[in-house]
């Protein structure tokens, strides 16, 4: 066999690789989705006051937890769980010139205030997607404690 037939196959093989990574994040995200109540949320973590890049996914929140899924990952379980009491909401701001770039157009950021040594998060998210964010966060069941900024 030839550079040119083997150069074929590693290119038929690459582009069978590819299609199924395609396949497989498809079928992970319509898995998530199929639970329903899920909302289009970017995620960008704090260490020493210093922003990390913002990660692009998806969230849901039911009962008393906050589930956050990274957009491109194979594994279908969540990357970041905060429960209900440790959510404490900051500033709410538009995008900056660099966010939007990073992010899409309408979403709003959010500041989380760091609880109990718990990292500064911000999320990024639809005003629709803020007012049931918010909501949910206010709509503690009877005797749990939140405390609404």
């Amino acid at each position: 066999m030839d550079w040119v037939g083997t150069a074929e196959i590693v290119g038929w093989v690459f582009l069978c690789l590819l299609a199924l990574a395609v396949v497989v994040l498809l079928v992970r995200r319509s898995v998530i989705i199929s639970h329903g109540g899920v909302f289009d949320c970017g995620v960008r973590r704090w260490k020493d006051d210093n922003p990390g890049g913002w990660a692009l996914g998806m969230a849901r929140y039911s009962g008393n937890l906050f589930k956050w899924y990274r957009m491109f990952a194979i594994i279908p379980r969540h990357s970041l769980q905060l429960s209900r009491s440790e959510i404490v909401l900051g500033e709410i701001r538009r995008l900056n010139a660099l966010e939007s770039l990073q992010l899409f157009d309408d979403q709003l950021v959010v500041e989380l205030q760091p609880v109990d040594g718990q990292p500064r998060w911000d999320l990024s998210m639809s005003r629709q997607s803020l007012v049931g964010f918010t909501s949910w966060l206010e709509a503690a069941p009877v005797g749990y404690l939140y405390e609404a900024p």
